[in-house]
């Protein structure tokens, strides 16, 4: 039975790896968590990787899979979720089958409008804002309160989804939570590329997406740390077309259509993406400047 087993988790990975690998504009998620447990149970921290598989019908209405890969329990179908006019319904698959969806996000709320007022800290809107992903694109940010915990915030960005992570919505800060596990969002990916970083953490120690064309090792930023100019070798030969310097909140600091000699002395110093086009590949990298 257990080699069963084994063998029907195996089957399910590869074949959801198969399914990101034809889904184009297939979502990652790279989740930094904490356990709030208290010894003897688990303590520390953990990573996890939650990325999008096949597409799934349940009810007559399709939906896409969310998989997690765990440092601690292997690779496993956490749910499927749809998106209904701006707003985001989940089925948490319990083992056996999908449970009746819940509303996840809402992305048309509004100042004031309130967040699963149901519960006894109900979560209300207190800003409504726009940042700029890493690829240029505007999107919606809300920020929350939760009521009665005036220390707790949470916000959401539009199609990434909360600073918790994709499926965490609603979770308290480690402080307010005695048992179980906090979510933090590191980064998020589209189609292997980084799009977002939040900016809570400003980094992402897991592996970026790197078009396949292009391995990282054959990306060498030098120096690095830098402060007055970098210089960018492809070790593979490929045509470097331009180069672009952007920070965490995924403004374009710089550009250029030189891979040597990059001035970068003006920059104020921080951590920065350097965003790599060439013939067929991008490369987005983190970089730091001191």
């Amino acid at each position: 039975m257990k080699r069963l087993h084994f063998l029907t988790r195996f089957a399910a990975l590869i074949a959801a790896v198969f399914a990101i690998s034809l889904n184009i504009n297939a979502q990652e998620w790279y989740i930094y968590g904490v356990y709030t447990w208290s010894a003897p149970h688990p303590v520390g921290t953990f990573h996890e990787h939650h990325y999008e598989g096949e597409a799934v019908t349940i009810g007559g209405l399709e939906y896409q899979t969310i998989y997690v890969q765990s440092e601690v329990n292997g690779n496993y179908l956490d749910g499927a979720y749809r998106n209904e006019d701006n707003q985001i319904y989940y089925c948490k698959w319990n083992g056996t089958a999908y449970d009746d969806e819940v509303l996840l996000y809402d992305y048309d709320l509004e100042e004031g409008d309130f967040f699963l007022d149901d519960s006894d800290h109900p979560m209300q809107v207190t800003e409504v804002s726009t940042i700029t992903d890493l690829n240029g694109v505007a999107r919606k940010k809300i920020t929350f309160s939760y009521i009665g915990l005036p220390d707790v915030t949470e916000f959401w960005i539009e199609s990434v989804g909360s600073n918790r992570g994709f499926m965490h919505v609603g979770m308290w800060e480690a402080a307010h939570d005695s048992d179980g596990e906090m979510y933090h969002l590191l980064c998020y990916h589209v189609n292997n590329n980084v799009s977002y970083v939040n900016p809570e953490y400003n980094d992402c120690d897991l592996p970026y997406g790197i078009d396949e064309n292009m391995v990282e090792n054959d990306v060498n930023i030098y120096p690095n740390p830098a402060n007055q100019e970098v210089n960018i070798l492809i070790n593979n030969g490929s045509h470097v077309s331009s180069v672009e310097i952007i920070d965490l909140t995924g403004r374009v600091m710089l550009k250029s259509e030189k891979a040597v000699g990059i001035d970068i002395s003006e920059l104020p110093e921080g951590q920065y993406f350097v965003k790599i086009s060439g013939e067929t590949s991008i490369v987005r990298k983190l970089f730091i400047i001191k």
